[in-house]
C-alpha cells in the first residue's frame, strides 16, 4: 500500500471551488486569466481578467436562475475551446447546476443519446450546425430543450451574448442579487458539480458524477505537487468536456491563478506557444511525440534541436505533464535531456489525480508515486485499487449496478481495471487492463499495453495494436509517424507517394529491428510473429481514437480484421521446406 500527504487536500476540499474563485477575482479583479487566440491567429483577439470572468459568470447564473434552473438540473455545454465554457461552467457551478459536457466533435445520435441520458434542462453550445442536428433528430426527448448558442440569433434559440447582458440587467435588481446570493451560500461540497462522460473506449459513455469537493480536492493535490501560482502561463487546448482540461486545466487555475492562452484550434498550439510562451505545459503524448520528432529532424539536419523545442512551445517551460496514454520512454528521455522535463501521470475521469512523476524525482519507466490525497494497494489478482476519498467521484449517473461493480465489495476501494506493479519506492508502473488481456487459443493470457508501448519506443512506430484473442500467438498492426517516416525517405533519396512507402521494404526492415528488440524481451509465447504495416493514420475522427488518443480496439480489430486474418493466414501457409 502506498499513500501521499492528505492534510492540505482534506482541508481544501471543504470548501467549494467556486467559493475561492470568487475570493481570487476579488483580490485579483485586473490580472489576467486568459488571451484567447482565435483559429489562426498568432496573437489573441482579447484579453479576458479575472474579475471580467467572474462578472460574466455571475451574470450567466442570474439568468440560469430566472430560467428557473434549480439545484441538481443538468446543463449541457456542447462547444470547443471558447470563453463560453469556463464562463458558463462557473455559472452552473455557482448555482448548484449540473454541468454536463459534450464532446464538439461527437455525431449527432451520440449527443442526442447523452442529452437524454443526462435529462438537460437546457444546453449552451457555439454552433448553430450543432442546433440543427439535434433539431433534426426530432428525439421528443430532447425537444424541450432550450438552447443558447454563441453565435447570432436564428429565430429558434437564445444568442449567448444577449443571455449575459439580460442577466446583468438582473444583478441591478436588489431581489435577483439577493436570490443568486442565496444560492451561492447554499453550497456544500458534496453537490454534484458536473457529469463527464467517459470516452468509451471499451462500451457505451457513463456519466461519471463529480462533486464539487472533487473538484477542490482534485485543484489542490494537482497545484501542490506543480507548485503553482499565479505567476504561471498556461495553454488550454484540449477540450472542456473531458476531465483533463476541465479539472487538471481550469480547475487548477481557478484554485492557482494561473493563467491561460485559450486556444481555439488544437492545431495552433504551437504557434499560440511561440507567442504567450507558457511556464507549464500540459498535453496528451502525441504532442510531446511531434516535439520529439522535430528534434530528430533538427538532428538530421544539423540542427540545434533545443531550438526545435523551444520554437514551438516557448523558452519558459519549466516542466510538462503527460497523461491520457503511456509516454513512450524514449521520447520523455530526449526531451528530458534536451532540458524538457516531463511528468508523466496517471488518473481516470473517476479519480483523476492517482499517480504523477515528480520534479526532482522523475522516473520514465513509472507514472510516479500516489498524489497527496490518495492511497492505492494491489489486489492479488494484480488490479489496482485506489482507497475513496475526496478526490474520487459519487458514482456513475442513473447507473448503481456500474457503481456498485466500480469498487470493491466493501465500498472502500475503486477498482481501476488497470494492473499495476508498486516499485519499492512506491512509485507505480501500470503494466495493462483487466479486460485487455488477449487470451491466446494455447491458454496464455497477455497484456497488450507493455508490448504496444515498447513497438512505439520506435521513432517511426505512432500506435501499435496487438491482436489475437483466441488464436495460437499474437499479431500487431503498426501505424506510423509520418513525419519521421518522410524525413527518413528523404535522407535516403526516396520519392514515393505515402501507401508506396509504407510498403517499402527498407522501411519494413527497420521497423521489423524494432519488433524484434521488444521480442527479445517477451517471453516466447508472448512475442509478436508477424506484423502488418497501415497506411492509414488513426484519428478521432477516424473513429480509431478516443478524445484522448487512447486506442478503440473494437473499432480497429472490426475495421482491420482482414489485415488480421491475413496475417495468420500467411503464418498457416507452408513454407515448402521439406
Amino acid at each position: 500500500m502506498a499513500t501521499a500527504s492528505t492534510d492540505t487536500v482534506a482541508i481544501m476540499a471543504e470548501t467549494p471551488l467556486a467559493l475561492r474563485f470568487l475570493a481570487r477575482c476579488d483580490r485579483f479583479p485586473d490580472s489576467v486569466a486568459y488571451a484567447v487566440y482565435p483559429t489562426g491567429a498568432r496573437t489573441p483577439s482579447r484579453v479576458l481578467t479575472w474579475g471580467e470572468w467572474r462578472d460574466a459568470s455571475l451574470a450567466c447564473a442570474a439568468r440560469l436562475l430566472a430560467a428557473g434552473i434549480e439545484p441538481g438540473d443538468r446543463v449541457a455545454i456542447l462547444a470547443g475551446n471558447r470563453l463560453l465554457w469556463p464562463v458558463v461552467d462557473v455559472a452552473l457551478q455557482l448555482v448548484r447546476a449540473v454541468g454536463v459536457g459534450l464532446y464538439p466533435t461527437s455525431a449527432p445520435a451520440q449527443i442526442v443519446a447523452l442529452l437524454q441520458d443526462s435529462g438537460a434542462r437546457l444546453l449552451f453550445t457555439d454552433s448553430v450546425a450543432h442546433v440543427a442536428e439535434i433539431r433534426a433528430a426530432s428525439d421528443p426527448a430532447v425537444a424541450g430543450i432550450a438552447i443558447v448558442v454563441d453565435a447570432a440569433r436564428d429565430g429558434e434559440v437564445v444568442p449567448f451574448t444577449a443571455w449575459c447582458d439580460e442577466g446583468a440587467r438582473l444583478l441591478r435588481d436588489r431581489g435577483a442579487t439577493t436570490k443568486l446570493e442565496a444560492r451561492i451560500a447554499s453550497l456544500v461540497p458534496d453537490d454534484v458539480a458536473a457529469l463527464i462522460y467517459t470516452s468509451g473506449s471499451t462500451g457505451e459513455p457513463k456519466g461519471a458524477c463529480i462533486s464539487h469537493r472533487y473538484l477542490a480536492a482534485s485543484a489542490a493535490s494537482i497545484a501542490e505537487v506543480l507548485r503553482i501560482d499565479g505567476d504561471d502561463r498556461s495553454v488550454s487546448f484540449l477540450p472542456y468536456s473531458h476531465a483533463a482540461e476541465r479539472i487538471f486545466g481550469q480547475c487548477t487555475r481557478m484554485l492557482s491563478g494561473m493563467s491561460a492562452a485559450l486556444v481555439e484550434d488544437p492545431t495552433d498550439v504551437f504557434r499560440v506557444c511561440e507567442h504567450f510562451q507558457p511556464t507549464v505545459f500540459g498535453g496528451l503524448p502525441r504532442l510531446f511525440e511531434r516535439l520529439y520528432e522535430a528534434t530528430e529532424i533538427a538532428r538530421a539536419t544539423g540542427s540545434d534541436p533545443r531550438d526545435a523545442i523551444s520554437s514551438r512551445i516557448g523558452p519558459d517551460v519549466r516542466l510538462a505533464t503527460s497523461g491520457g496514454a503511456a509516454l513512450p520512454q524514449r521520447v520523455a528521455e530526449t526531451l528530458d535531456a534536451l532540458g524538457l522535463p516531463i511528468l508523466g501521470a496517471y488518473g481516470q475521469t473517476e479519480h483523476l489525480c492517482i499517480a504523477m512523476n515528480r520534479v526532482d524525482a522523475i522516473r520514465f519507466d513509472t507514472v510516479g508515486t500516489p498524489m497527496p490525497g490518495t492511497t492505492v494497494r494491489i489486489a492479488d489478482d494484480g488490479e489496482l485499487l485506489v482507497l475513496r476519498s475526496a478526490l474520487t467521484f459519487s458514482g456513475y449517473w442513473n447507473k448503481p449496478d456500474d457503481t456498485r461493480a466500480a469498487f470493491t465489495d466493501d465500498g472502500l476501494w475503486l477498482r481501476t481495471g488497470d494492473q499495476a506493479a508498486l516499485e519499492a519506492d512506491g512509485a507505480l508502473r501500470i503494466t495493462g487492463r483487466v479486460k485487455e488481456l488477449i487470451a491466446l487459443s494455447t491458454g496464455r493470457k497477455i497484456a497488450p499495453l507493455p508490448i504496444e508501448a515498447a513497438l512505439t519506443d520506435s521513432p517511426f512506430v505512432a500506435h501499435a495494436v496487438c491482436h489475437g484473442e483466441g488464436r495460437k500467438f499474437p499479431v500487431a498492426l503498426l501505424a506510423l509517424r509520418r513525419d519521421m517516416v518522410t524525413a527518413w525517405a528523404t535522407a535516403q533519396q526516396l520519392s514515393l507517394p505515402w501507401s508506396e512507402l509504407t510498403r517499402h521494404a527498407a522501411l519494413h526492415a527497420l521497423v521489423q529491428e524494432q519488433v524484434d528488440r521488444v521480442n527479445a524481451a517477451l517471453a516466447r509465447t508472448d512475442r509478436i510473429q508477424s506484423f502488418a504495416i497501415t497506411d492509414a493514420e488513426f484519428s478521432v475522427a477516424g473513429g480509431e481514437l478516443t478524445p484522448t488518443l487512447k486506442l478503440v480496439r473494437r473499432v480497429i480489430d472490426t475495421r482491420f480484421a482482414p489485415v488480421f486474418d491475413a496475417l495468420y493466414a500467411a503464418a498457416a501457409r507452408p513454407t515448402g521446406d521439406a
